[in-house]
């Protein structure tokens, strides 16, 4: 089974712990299993400033590790999970970070991501934030307009 993605100008994405940028419009193909991440997916390090962005971040790094450098990653998410998960009171949020956890060992590192962004939502609602990826667009459209 293929997966095809369409990258605008200039767009980035890492695949297999390579970061490409396409020099136009472009379609990628990919024929067989890899990790990769948009651009648009990819938190940086500063902008993992919450309890619930670094969670996101850890596990974006395992995704993106090679199995020599993912057992310390592991370490350090585990520990995020677990501090997050006895801070909170809110039971579905739990559940979450218990099947973040039920992935993680799995080595479903993409899906738990994606259900990572269900922890952010919840953390940003509650201290009053914007989403990490709104943060950025204020800050791209500021540098343009320079």
């Amino acid at each position: 089974m293929s997966l095809k993605i369409r990258l605008a100008p200039d767009e980035k994405i890492v695949i297999n712990g390579a970061l490409i940028q396409a020099d136009g419009r472009c379609s990628l193909v990919f024929l067989n299993n890899c990790s990769f991440l948009t651009e648009k997916h990819i938190m940086l390090p500063a902008e993992a400033n919450t309890p619930a962005r670094r969670i996101y971040f850890m596990i974006q790094n395992c995704y993106m590790a090679t199995d020599m450098e993912r057992p310390p990653l592991l370490d350090a998410l585990k520990h995020l999970v677990e501090d997050f998960h006895a801070a909170t009171t809110v039971q579905s949020i739990k559940d979450t970070l218990d099947h973040i956890r039920e992935l993680v060992v799995g080595g479903e590192y993409y899906p738990a991501l994606k259900l990572s962004e269900v922890v952010m939502r919840h953390e940003d609602r509650h201290l009053g934030n914007g989403s990490w990826t709104e943060g950025r667009k204020k800050a791209e459209a500021a540098e343009r307009r320079r």
